[in-house]
């Protein structure tokens, strides 16, 4: 994973008040917990940290973190 992955999973985790390795990639988004309000959140610091501008909606279409790393070309 590359530190802009890394770093999408990390803000993740911390909205969840979660570990990072505590983030199944394979679990979509509502499954771990992002609800619309958390889901907020993780957009806007996405937005600041690693430059993803999509909305909520667009988040929850790519269901599952790994999808959203793979969207951020960050899974390699």
């Amino acid at each position: 994973m590359t530190s802009r992955g890394t770093e999408a999973i990390r803000l993740l985790a911390e909205v969840l008040y979660v570990e990072p390795e505590r983030v199944d990639l394979d679990s979509n988004f509502p499954e771990l917990g992002l609800d619309s309000i958390l889901a907020v959140e993780y957009v806007a610091q996405l937005k600041a940290s690693v430059g993803y501008t999509a909305t909520i909606a667009e988040l929850y279409d790519l269901g599952t973190p790994r999808a959203l790393l793979d969207r951020l070309g960050a899974s390699s």
